[in-house]
């Protein structure tokens, strides 16, 4: 192999792994995006069950005063 022909090799290679890099970056971040979106659902959930259970138990003590 030439010395042209290596240093193409060496650059081929970097270049891969830089793009081998940006492209685990992005899947990463949509994996974020997704997992935090998946939270919020939960966690407004949650949240309406609180309420609900709250409710429930407020309608519960206050039907026997009327």
């Amino acid at each position: 192999m030439s010395p042209n022909e290596i240093q193409m090799l060496i650059v081929g290679i970097a270049f891969g792994a830089h793009c081998m890099n940006i492209t685990h970056i992005v899947l990463d971040a949509r994996a974020a995006r997704r997992s935090a979106a998946a939270s919020r659902g939960v966690r407004r959930l949650a949240a309406g069950e609180q309420f609900l259970s709250s409710f429930r138990l407020y309608r519960m003590q206050h039907r026997s005063r009327a």
